[in-house]
């Protein structure tokens, strides 16, 4: 299917964001199409994070516009929280609740947002923490866990919401190597299952694995964008050149 016969959820236009006199996005635009991988690639600093943050309105940006499923978040009259329900985001930090058990910090937003009962909240729960690997750890605390089991909790979470987009800001930065490959491949599964995401992450390998489409981002600006085989083998700008030729040396 052509990318504009599908269903666009995320349409970025013009965006502009500032830190002070520091400009964080320079007229940024991009669509997110239904069932679209995407994965944004850059230098800290680049923009990468702020940009997914916008997304959701965990930061606000200056100039542009965003419509996230039909919802303009430009216009102060939406809803912000109805647009979040539809959103999940797993953080480069787990954010647990660590006085709750697993089953529990899954359970909650459910309960709050979604108005699930207890008991359909964790049959929900139970069938995600299954998803991703961890029920058997449904009654621990989070302190008990490995840090990639914490972060697949979160996953289970976001997705309990059942939102119609995932956001995944560097989900792997904070785990130990050995612990990433099991984040990582909780990811892929989603992206088997059709499931539309965003990711900014430094693992180029699952870059190449997974997304359907590259973006990479310096100072702010989208400088180049492509399938990954192309844009892996054969960038078209310098700076992209010589990130890759950086980062893959490095890996």
């Amino acid at each position: 299917m052509s990318a504009d016969k599908r269903r666009k959820i995320v349409e970025i236009s013009h965006l502009e964001k500032y830190f002070g006199t520091l400009k964080a996005l320079d007229q940024v635009s991009l669509d997110i199409y239904d069932g679209e991988k995407t994965v944004i690639i850059g230098p800290s600093g680049s923009g990468k994070s702020t940009l997914l943050r916008t997304i959701n309105q965990l930061e606000t940006f200056d100039r542009g516009r965003i419509i996230v499923d039909g919802m303009d978040i430009s216009d102060k009259n939406t809803d912000i929280n109805k647009v979040r329900e539809e959103i999940g985001m797993v953080f480069q930090s787990f954010n647990l609740f660590p006085h709750k058990t697993v089953l529990e910090n899954v359970n909650m937003a459910q309960m709050i947002v979604r108005r699930r009962s207890r008991d359909e909240a964790a049959a929900i729960s139970e069938g995600f923490l299954q998803k991703v690997g961890i029920l058997d750890k449904k009654n621990e605390y989070p302190q008990k866990l490995s840090g990639g089991q914490q972060q697949r909790v979160a996953i289970a979470r976001a997705l309990a919401m059942k939102p119609k987009l995932m956001l995944f800001d560097e989900p792997t930065s904070a785990l130990d190597p050995e612990m990433i490959g099991e984040v990582l491949g909780v990811m892929k599964n989603l992206a088997l299952e059709g499931m539309t995401m965003i990711v900014v992450t430094h693992e180029m390998g699952f870059a190449r694995e997974v997304a359907d489409r590259v973006i990479f981002m310096d100072y702010g600006k989208i400088i180049e964008e492509g399938r990954p085989d192309a844009l892996f083998r054969t960038p078209t700008q310098e700076r992209t050149r010589l990130f890759l030729k950086q980062i893959l040396k490095a890996m």
